[in-house]
């Protein structure tokens, strides 16, 4: 957290309380905290102060696993929101911050009661050191009396549960210590009423048996101090246990050791000796377990500086623990190792290392690697408890005090990592694992992506070759990102291009451009990474297991809930679960809310073992759960775009069979329909491939896309893909699909400029528009050959198609389609003369049309100012184009937006007025540059003009050229020979 941050929340004046029922003061007033939910949530964000905790891991943390709510992140924005209310309260509302779709609270340690409490331990630890034991004393007490009953008391959630027990602990440490120096210093009145009191608060704590024996001995009650002694025999053999620690305490006391000091207490000056505590001057070992560093690692400065930082800061209040998760291949090990190899010098006391096989069937047992910790730290083997809790209690007493760097490699879970994590602050964990480790108390999460595609490219160069890579540095790219980007996978490459000199990389690039046996050939001597990608995913459940492969399916960057539901055939709840669970994981990446997508090699070996695990004929059923669901979510989305009655844009007849998603307005319908492009593409091409899937309902979806979207890229997509529609239903005999496809491909290369092209592409549909469950489809298609004759500048061809496809739509009752089509018969009225039929039939396409907000609202407004325009009434027509333009903008239509804005500058022009020409052209020119073509053009002309009587002669030949070169190429003769007679004009 940045200094200005602390300043501030330090400012605030704010202070919390997690040792007891969670509260919280601004000076002397309490804060209203709300519910119990609500505070989970904030105990959650003060327990990790400064830094950013992601919604799928608050939700993990405080929600209830039976019951979780319907909407998680509505409940945590919910939270949220009264949270920073309250704090807004007390002029604090800044230290709330929502970041990239989570959270984080800006408050410094020292407002924090285990801020404090931390502190004040560490400060005992430092003056124990000194010597200082009075003092030492002195400061656990205080830090003790902190505590005010259960810490987050009656709190739900895993995450306070979690807590509560790691504060808790933290406490019996704390009096443990505390204890033991009352022993030392002999001079507690209360010390063994408070050692009985600990004995029967923690009866398996054997620590405070000894002390209390240890006590008794040294008051000369040596028969009370057996009595102790045969009292916790008898406990721990009726549960099973041993304690080797109260064993070697009564020896000692038997043959009156003189280290433990002598009933009166003269010269005691030392704690007692206990298992794993060397006697005499033997200087404990120094364990170097570290493997060795990987020679050639690269890049990852980021990661490492932020571990560095973290693990070599200044003293810290607690144990230090930072987990790193990521993707197995992705570097995990090896950044680790590199770090805790470079702090060498921080940890003179030793570096710890095990792999404790989470990814394995039989992950390692946290009793089996206390086991190699305790011998590595000189414990003998006949002092190691055979009991996990014992075995536990004796390694975090070995390493208090001493300064040890523990690498806990490959962990499963965080319940196999507690045991494992010292309690002494002069100790530091690293941990790696293949999951998020959300339930480890106080840990700081480091979260390994792939590398950067330059840090790839430099590993790639440092294995097979600098020389090589930057004699073919394209293919050098190419292979890289086949690998994606993953470390693992770079250097198997790169090993494979190192063994074998006279291999060129392109060769390589172009064997792994095949996903079918990318992985196979991603292996070298005894590495693989499809078995490294099999163990991340050979412990998943078999919902989990069939979620991934499915989910992997269709050729899409990311899938949100409900189309992964979708594939999946479960509700969005179960989805979510599903999902988050493999985010978890790391199986699946979430860059933000409701977005889910894979890493490219997990994806190719997810499809691999699709292929091996899944029937061919549920797959076709996962894929036409997911178009049935696209395609009412579509049909949703043009409904609320052009607000229209959904069975008047029923071209042909395709049912759907659930509801689909829903929108409020036009922009959101619009705004999922751009973001769903993949997807859609996705289904369709699987569509063409698979024929056990539905041609119709297939093309009514390319239709919606072709409905709702706009702009240059938008139209080339759906125009191939209406190609392939087209070509799938020829070859299965669908001749509604097919005409359907076709009309869609008119349309689009209509919009594309491609007139010649969308002429014959529409002819041939309307050969299909035979019957009569096909009229609509057949108006539909009219009005584009309307369009068409008239974009070719054919206005006397275009009329009669469009009265034609008026005339259907008005019996068919679609006003609204009619009224479309009225506008563009209007237009083409104004340009053969016919203006008052033309000003008639645009005001009627205006009635019809604007009814509510809609693109049809809009696109009627635009056609009535065009008419206006023509017909010389150019105050009303700029009204309506502007009105138009506004809701063009709003809807995100590119195309729309750069045709209103020339009818504007045309008014403008028209109307003597060069200057706001000028202007209107400029600012929609960048619009009709996406768009290209004839509009860019038109627009180019009027531009020209406008300069040209504004006497800026150059810049206006310039445009002038360059609408010329348009023309030229659409095959536009007469706009080509206007523009040439302009520029003959300026001489």
């Amino acid at each position: 957290m940045e200094t200005t941050a602390v300043e501030r929340a330090a400012g605030a004046g704010l202070r919390f309380r997690l040792l007891g029922p969670l509260a919280a003061w601004h000076g002397d007033r309490r804060l209203a905290l709300g519910r119990r939910q609500q505070q989970a949530f904030l105990a959650m964000l003060l327990g990790q102060p400064g830094r950013v905790l992601t919604s799928a891991r608050l939700g993990d943390g405080i929600f209830d696993e039976d019951s979780p709510p319907n909407r998680p992140r509505s409940v945590l924005a919910t939270h949220a929101y009264r949270l920073r209310r309250e704090l807004r309260n007390h002029g604090a509302e800044h230290l709330l911050v929502t970041v990239d779709g989570g959270y984080r609270l800006d408050v410094p340690a020292e407002a924090l009661d285990t801020g404090t409490f931390d502190l004040l331990v560490a400060g005992a630890d430092d003056a124990l050191a000194a010597g200082e034991r009075p003092r030492a004393r002195e400061l656990l007490t205080r830090a003790l009396a902190l505590h005010e009953g259960e810490p987050l008391a009656g709190l739900p959630g895993r995450h306070a549960a979690e807590l509560r027990r790691h504060l808790a602990e933290r406490r019996v440490d704390a009096l443990e210590s505390r204890l033991g120096l009352d022993v030392d210093l002999g001079d507690s009145p209360s010390c063994l009423v408070d050692l009985d009191q600990a004995v029967f608060a923690h009866p398996f704590r054997e620590r405070f048996r000894a002390l209390l024996m240890r006590e008794y001995h040294l008051s000369g009650r040596p028969a009370e101090a057996h009595a102790v002694y045969a009292d916790a025999r008898r406990f721990y053999r009726a549960e099973g246990l041993g304690c080797p620690e109260l064993d070697a305490l009564h020896a000692r006391v038997l043959r009156a050791d003189p280290a433990l000091g002598t009933p009166g207490r003269p010269g005691v000056h030392a704690r007692p000796d206990s298992p794993g505590q060397p006697t005499g001057s033997a200087r404990p070992p120094v364990p170097d377990q570290l493997p060795a560093a990987v020679a050639d690692f690269t890049g990852r400065q980021a990661a490492v500086a932020e571990l560095t930082e973290v693990l070599a800061g200044p003293d810290p209040g607690a144990v230090v623990i930072s987990a790193v998760n990521g993707i197995g291949g992705v570097g995990k090990t090896s950044l680790a190792v590199h770090v805790a190899q470079a702090l060498g010098d921080r940890f003179p006391d030793g570096r710890l290392h095990i792999d404790l096989r989470g990814a394995q069937a039989d992950p390692l047992d946290p009793a089996e690697a206390l086991g190699a910790f305790l011998t590595a730290l000189g414990v003998e083997d006949r002092e190691i408890p055979a009991d996990p809790v014992e075995r536990a209690a004796l390694y975090r007493t070995t390493v208090t005090g001493r300064r040890l760097l523990l690498l806990l490699d490959n962990a499963a879970t965080a319940e196999q990592i507690a045991p494992l994590l010292p309690g002494s602050r002069t100790c530091a964990v690293l941990v790696t694992s293949r999951a998020w480790l959300t339930a480890l108390p106080g840990a700081r999460h480091l979260h390994l992506d792939a590398m950067e595609p330059a840090e790839a490219l430099d590993l790639l160069a440092g294995i097979a070759g600098r020389a090589r890579t930057e004699a073919e540095p394209e293919a050098a790219l190419a292979i890289v990102t086949a690998c994606g980007l993953l470390p693992l996978a770079v250097r198997v490459a790169g090993s494979r291009l190192a063994a074998d000199p006279a291999q060129t990389l392109g060769v390589l690039a172009a064997s792994l451009a095949d996903e079918q046996t990318r992985l196979a050939r991603l292996a070298c001597h005894q590495t693989a990474v499809e078995s490294v990608l099999a163990l991340s995913c050979a412990r998943l459940s078999a919902p989990q297991a069939r979620a991934m492969r499915l989910l992997a399916l269709p050729d899409a960057p990311e899938l949100c809930v409900a189309a992964a539901g979708a594939l999946l055939g479960s509700g969005p709840e179960e989805t979510r679960d599903l999902l988050e669970t493999l985010v978890d994981l790391n199986l699946l990446q979430s860059p933000a809310a409701d977005r889910y997508g894979f890493h490219d090699l997990l994806r190719v070996f997810a499809r691999q073992r699709s292929g091996h695990e899944d029937t061919p004929a549920s797959v076709t059923a996962a894929f036409a759960r997911l178009l049935d669901f696209a395609l009412a979510s579509a049909r949703n989305a043009e409904e609320t775009a052009h607000r229209v009655d959904r069975a008047r844009r029923s071209l042909i007849e395709a049912t759907t069979t659930v509801p689909g998603q829903e929108f409020g307005t036009v922009e959101s319908a619009t705004a999922w329909m751009r973001s769903r492009t993949a997807l859609h593409r996705a289904v369709i091409d699987r569509a063409c491939q698979d024929p056990g899937l539905p041609l119709a309902e297939t093309a009514d979806l390319l239709d919606k896309m072709g409905s709702v979207l706009f702009g240059r890229g938008y139209i080339a997509t759906v125009a191939d893909l209406a190609g392939q529609v087209a070509a799938a239903a020829l070859a299965r005999g669908d001749r509604a699909a097919e005409a359907l496809a076709r009309s869609v491909r008119g349309s689009m290369l209509w919009h594309a400029n491609s007139y010649a092209r969308a002429g014959a592409e529409l002819r041939r549909c309307l050969e299909l528009c035979d019957g009569p469950d096909r009229l609509r489809l057949r108006a539909n298609v009219l009005q584009l050959l309307g369009a068409n004759a008239r974009a070719l500048r054919e206005f006397g061809a275009a009329i009669g198609p469009l009265e034609e496809a008026a005339a259907v739509f008005q019996r068919l009752d679609d006003g609204t389609a009619e009224g479309l089509a009225l506008g563009e018969l209007a237009f083409n009225r104004a340009q053969c003369g016919h203006l008052a039929e033309a000003r008639a039939a645009a005001e009627r396409c205006a009635e019809l049309t604007g009814a509510q907000v809609s693109i049809s609202e809009a696109v009627g407004r635009y056609y009535l100012a065009r008419v206006l325009h023509l017909c010389g009434d150019l105050a009303p027509a700029l009204d309506a184009a502007e009105h138009g333009l506004e809701r063009f903008r709003s809807f995100g239509m590119i195309g729309f937006q750069a045709a209103t804005g020339s009818l504007i500058a045309h008014i403008h022009l028209a109307a003597g007025r060069e200057r706001a020409t000028v202007r209107a052209a400029e600012e929609a020119l960048p619009q009709a540059r996406q768009v290209g073509g004839m509009l860019e053009g038109t627009l180019l002309r009027v531009l020209g003009r406008a300069l040209a009587g504004l006497h800026h002669t150059d810049r206006a030949r310039a445009c002038l050229t360059q609408a010329l070169g348009h023309f030229e190429r659409l095959g536009l003769a007469s706009d080509a020979a206007e523009v040439r007679e302009i520029l003959r004009g300026l001489g």
